[in-house]
């Protein structure tokens, strides 16, 4: 396989993701506004906020799936690992540390340890 044949594949590769992010953003821009006009017609008296509202949590939604086709080895805790500078230090001692920690802080009625 030559480079020619690589470069043609990776690009391949990204127009189909592309094209998947873009469909997927339209798909659920649309069903974000239709929840919306059925919210603001049945619950909020015919007010605009709830379609803005769900129409915008539904572009941020698709934007994540995005990111995520994109690059698939960021997770949720590589972002929360980078927000740790933002901690106040006084709050730093109530995190739990691993995943035993975080057990001891929840009651045993929760399925804790404490």
């Amino acid at each position: 396989m030559s480079t020619a044949d690589k470069t043609t594949s990776s690009a391949e590769e990204l127009s189909r993701k592309w094209d998947q992010c873009l469909s997927n953003t339209l798909v659920s821009t649309g069903l974000g506004a239709s929840a919306g006009i059925l919210a603001s017609v049945l619950f909020f008296r015919r007010k605009t906020w709830p379609i803005a509202f769900s129409t915008g949590v539904a572009v941020g939604i698709a934007s994540d799936d995005c990111s995520r086709s994109f690059n698939p080895s960021v997770t949720l805790s590589h972002r929360l690992h980078a927000l740790e500078g933002m901690i106040p230090d006084e709050l730093k001692s109530q995190l739990p540390k691993d995943l035993d920690d975080l057990k001891s802080k929840i009651p045993k009625d929760l399925g804790g340890s404490k």
